[in-house]
Order: C-alpha cells, then sequence, then structure tokens
C-alpha cells in the first residue's frame, strides 16, 4: 500500500495558502505601527499591533540558525549570537511538495514560529498566559505554520472573550527529503528525522523566551493535526518517553506515534536515497551527505521532488524514536501529560482507492500493494463487509474526473483504509493511556462541512476549520478546493449550526489549554454537553462533535469493534 501519509498529503493539496490573513491586516502595517517589542535571550524583536483584534503578532521569528550551506542535514542549531528580529510578516515555507506552496516563496531559511497574544491583558489579573502550540500537517511532505488556515487570531480572540486569555504560536520544521532524509550513508551521524528534531528546537527556544512574551512556559500544550498530530505523539515518546518539561498537555488530531505499517528504519528509504545523490552527482563522493551539503538548492529540490523525495518519512533511529510507538506506550515510555485524541467518521474518505464494484478487487489490490497474507486479507474483508459501505458510492464521480466512478465498494474499502491509517491509532492511544490512569479524552468529528462532497462526508482534515473558530474562511477561499470551487467550510444553509459547534469545540479546546481539561469552565445551557473522559461512565467514553438534528453527545466508542481490536492486536500492537 502506497505509504499512507503520502498519500495523505497527495490528496489534501487542495488546501493551499499563504501569506497574512487579509482580516487580521485590517490595519495597514505602515511604518507608523511601530509595534511591540520584546527582549529574548539573544537580542530583541520587533513585531506589529492590530487594532482591530487588539493582538500583537510576532510573525517567522527564527528559532534556530538557517540550515543552508554546511549545516544542511544537519539538527537545528541555536542561535547563538545577540541580534534584532523584525517579526512583523510572515516569511517563506520550508521546501515542500503539494499544492500548498504553488506561488509561493520556499526558502531552505524557514525555521521559524509564529506568536499571537492579547495586548493589554494585565499580568496582575491574568498572570502569565498558557500557550498553545501548534504544528501543522502535511504528511511529513508539505504544510507550514504559515498557511492562512492556521490563522491563530480567532482562537486567541476566543480566549480573551472566554476571559482566559491565551498565546497562541505555530512553528516551521523541515520536511520531505529536507527534513527526513535516510539511508545507510545518513545512519549513525546523528542526522535523521530532522524535522522532528527541530520541533524539539522550537520547543526548547519557547521554553527559554515564552515568559518575555507574557506566556507561561510551565502551561504549554502542543496540538497538531494529520502529520502534526503524529509529530506531537513522537514528541511524546522521543528520547524513550524522557520528559524535558516541553508541554504539560497534547493534542492528537487525525493521528497518534502509532501506525499500522512497519515503522521505517534508516535502510527503507536507500534507493531514494540512492537516486538523490545520482541526480545530484554525489554518487561517487566518498561522503555522499557531505556532498549534498553543497549541492545548488535549486538542483537538489529538483532531484527531491523527482526522485521519490516525498516518501521520506520519520524512521526509528535508535536516539529521537527508540521503538515502535505501540511498544513505547504499553511499556509506559512517553511523557505522561493530560491528552485528547480524535478523529474524524470518515478519515478515510478523501483518499482512497475507488472504482472497486465488489470484493475480489479490494482483495487484488490489497495483495498487489501490502504485504498482507491471504489469511490476513480474507480476515480483514470479513470484518469489513458490505455494511460499513452504506451509503453505496456508485453514483458519486470524481470530482477532478467526472468519468471515474468511485465504485460499489468506496466506502467499504474508505471505512478499512480509514481504520488502518488513523481511527484505531486514535482508539488504541485512548484505551492505553487510560488503562494507566493518564487523563484521556477521545472525540468524533461527525459534521460534513459544507461545500464538502456528499462522497467525503467528514472526510480527514475536516474539523480544522472548527477548532481554530474560522468564522471567515481564511485560506478556504481559494481557487482549489475539494468541488474544484471557493467553498466556506462554515457558511451555506447550515451556517448557524456550524458556528455553533465551531464556538463549542473551540471553547474545548481553549479550556484544556488553560485547564488541562476539556470540560473544566464550560457553561450550563443544555446544549454545552460535559465532555467525559475516556473511562468515565462505561470506560469507552467519546464525545461526537455535530450538528443539528444530532449535535454533539457521548457515545461508547465501541463502533467497529471486531475489525479494530483485529487491527490493534495484530497491526498495530507489532507494527506489521
Amino acid at each position: 500500500m502506497k505509504n499512507f501519509i503520502v498519500q495523505a498529503i497527495s490528496s489534501l493539496t487542495v488546501f493551499s495558502a499563504l501569506q497574512i490573513s487579509t482580516i487580521v491586516s485590517a490595519t495597514p502595517l505602515d511604518a507608523t505601527n511601530q509595534g511591540p517589542k520584546v527582549k529574548i535571550a539573544n537580542g530583541t524583536v520587533y513585531g506589529v499591533h492590530n487594532d482591530v483584534w487588539n493582538q500583537d503578532y510576532f510573525l517567522s521569528i527564527p528559532y534556530a540558525q538557517a540550515p543552508v550551506g554546511n549545516l544542511r542535514f544537519r539538527p537545528a542549531q541555536h542561535i547563538r549570537v545577540k541580534r534584532d528580529f523584525q517579526a512583523k510578516e510572515y516569511g517563506p515555507f520550508c521546501y515542500a511538495y503539494g499544492g500548498e506552496t504553488i506561488g509561493y516563496n520556499v526558502s531552505e531559511d524557514c525555521l521559524t514560529l509564529n506568536i499571537i497574544r492579547p495586548a493589554d491583558i494585565s499580568p496582575r489579573s491574568y498572570g502569565k498566559l498558557p500557550v498553545a502550540v501548534w504544528i501543522h500537517g502535511g504528511g511529513f511532505v508539505g504544510g507550514s505554520a504559515n498557511n492562512r488556515r492556521y490563522n491563530l487570531t480567532f482562537m486567541v480572540d476566543q480566549s480573551v472573550k472566554m476571559g482566559t486569555p491565551i498565546i497562541g504560536m505555530a512553528i516551521n520544521y523541515r520536511v520531505a527529503g529536507w527534513g527526513f532524509l535516510s539511508g545507510r550513508q545518513v545512519a549513525g551521524t546523528k542526522n535523521l528525522n530532522l524535522g522532528l528534531r527541530d520541533q524539539r528546537v522550537a520547543l526548547h527556544w519557547i521554553q527559554e523566551n515564552i515568559a518575555a512574551f507574557g506566556g507561561d512556559p510551565e502551561k504549554v500544550t502542543i496540538f497538531g493535526e494529520s502529520a502534526g498530530a503524529f509529530s506531537v505523539g513522537f514528541q511524546q515518546i522521543a528520547y524513550n518517553g524522557r520528559d524535558d518539561g516541553l508541554f504539560r498537555g497534547a493534542i492528537m488530531q487525525s493521528g497518534s506515534p502509532v501506525m499500522y505499517r512497519p515503522f521505517p528504519f534508516p535502510d527503507t528509504n536507500q534507493k531514494n536515497y540512492d537516486a538523490v545523490i545520482e541526480a545530484t552527482g554525489c554518487a561517487e563522493a566518498s561522503d555522499s551527505l557531505q556532498c549534498l551539503r553543497a549541492v545548488d538548492v535549486e538542483l537538489l529540490n529538483k532531484a527531491l521532488n523527482t526522485t521519490s523525495g516525498m516518501e521520506f518519512q520519520p524512521v526509528i533511529d535508535g536516539e529521537f524514536i527508540t521503538s515502535l510507538g505501540s511498544q513505547a506506550l504499553l511499556s509506559g515510555r512517553y511523557v505522561k501529560v493530560p491528552t485528547i485524541v480524535g478523529s474524524t467518521s470518515d478519515e478515510g474518505a478523501s483518499f482512497s482507492q475507488f472504482g472497486f464494484d465488489d470484493e475480489q478487487q479490494i482483495k487484488n489490490w490489497l495483495t498487489t500493494t501490502t504485504k498482507f497474507t491471504n489469511k490476513t486479507i480474507d480476515r480483514l474483508l470479513e470484518l469489513y463487509d458490505k455494511t460499513v459501505s452504506i451509503p453505496p458510492a456508485e453514483n458519486f464521480t470524481h470530482p477532478n474526473d467526472g468519468t471515474k466512478k468511485y465504485g460499489k465498494e468506496y466506502h467499504r474499502v474508505a471505512a478499512l483504509n480509514g481504520d488502518l491509517m488513523f481511527i484505531a491509532g486514535r482508539r488504541h492511544v485512548a484505551e492505553v493511556l487510560s488503562a494507566q490512569d493518564v487523563p484521556v479524552w477521545s472525540y468524533r468529528f461527525r459534521t460534513a462541512p459544507n461545500g464538502f462532497s456528499p462522497w467525503l462526508r467528514s472526510p480527514h482534515y475536516s474539523e480544522v476549520a472548527f477548532v481554530f473558530y474560522n468564522l471567515y474562511a481564511e485560506g478556504y477561499k481559494s481557487p482549489v478546493t475539494w468541488d474544484g470551487e471557493s467553498q466556506d467550510p462554515l457558511g451555506g444553509p447550515n451556517a448557524a449550526e456550524y458556528r455553533k459547534l465551531a464556538d463549542y469545540m473551540s471553547k474545548s479546546w481553549i479550556r484544556f489549554f488553560v485547564n488541562g481539561d476539556p470540560s473544566v469552565g464550560r457553561g450550563v445551557n443544555k446544549d454545552d454537553v460535559k465532555w467525559l473522559k475516556y473511562k468515565d461512565g462505561n470506560g469507552k467514553s467519546q464525545i461526537v462533535f455535530d450538528i443539528a438534528p444530532h449535535s454533539t453527545y457521548m457515545e461508547t466508542d465501541d463502533y467497529r469493534k471486531e475489525g479494530m481490536g483485529y487491527i490493534i492486536k495484530n497491526f498495530l500492537q507489532n507494527g506489521i
């Protein structure tokens, strides 16, 4: 089966945008706006104030030296000289692949972070503020903290209105071959998993400097979606679960530190490494990795973009990641902090194989694209029978090609794919953490956002606009979307219900950032459901986020019990 993370980002390239929000930029950022300035450990940061939202922005602050020249393909290095930082506009994306980067600047000099804080917040009244740190997704091959969809302005504003202000942050990190190059020549050099190490350096920067911005270094929560959620999980199990005091809470949206497929080792992508050094003229060098550090950036970019460079992913390197995520969790080798873990109802709907009208076609596909045995395939198809394919998808056509039918078995394949890739992992994390008395809350996002085709229902990524309280569709009204036209996920005929749900979800996230519990401080009106811990009630309590007529409610997390139980026992716990 094609690498699932790459599948996901390939399907999510429709989510494209960059540069500062037009809404956030309602006040001209001209020279007369002197803006706020903050002294940090190694200099002074000059930001910009926005009168419309009464917030201060510190954008694209370097947290490490530029990983260029001899620092390319090495762990991020701390900035050791004092200097001034102009942080008044978003900088470039890191080099990445997928539609998100089209038309926007990219650069190797991209190890930056963004800070959005409420202005005029009295320390006497609130003390140091809780800090929410967003780690973007993108399949480890794309994405950026500078995507307008990840504009934390709206969530910070929501927190102020709640009377519990927070500081919002987002970090950039190297992706694809730039951040996850691997091969025998890289193994043992401590130059593996650089993107995850970038994140770690950023978290250390936050501990050292966030107090200067009014934040509390002891109240940091990391949260992310897709590859960002996997990153959150990897930070929890990093260095055998060593707790460096970098965060006190974690939220994983559609991702976790466990996978159904074998976790790659440094030599898993050897053929791709060999292709890169061949394309760049480094194949005959005595030290091919050092040779790559001197290669022209555009030539290297072309090589990574055309020689399966997108396939480079996090690997077990024996240091940052020492074992399978499932083994780390089961043995208690992870940072034990309050955790939220969740998924959408139809995770697999946006990037599953289509065109299957009978079971034999599914079996043929699994036989040729996975290492599953015939016995395993037969058992999976038995557990994921036609009952999970309702409604059938045979009448839906591909939005990019109206001649391609999704097939009668599409939602059946999507259910299997989604459980393998995301949902079974979510359940496994909730079960393990709950059994080990770690506070954990689980959710299922069930609603179909405005503009999403019927065949998608509630796919991967569909909850993000709700979490970010993105009432203005920032970053979504772009030329390319799921249906090939502009959309507002919270708009349309159900706009009032969508906004109500976004209000509840964003407040739940904020309550977690502030209190380490998404229900502490909630309202008491009849529509405000209390989000129970996973172990409360019947021991598998999970909240379901939806709009009328169902609305939000608590459920028992036992749907597709046998199927996901089989996946957890035979794949997640064994990593195969």
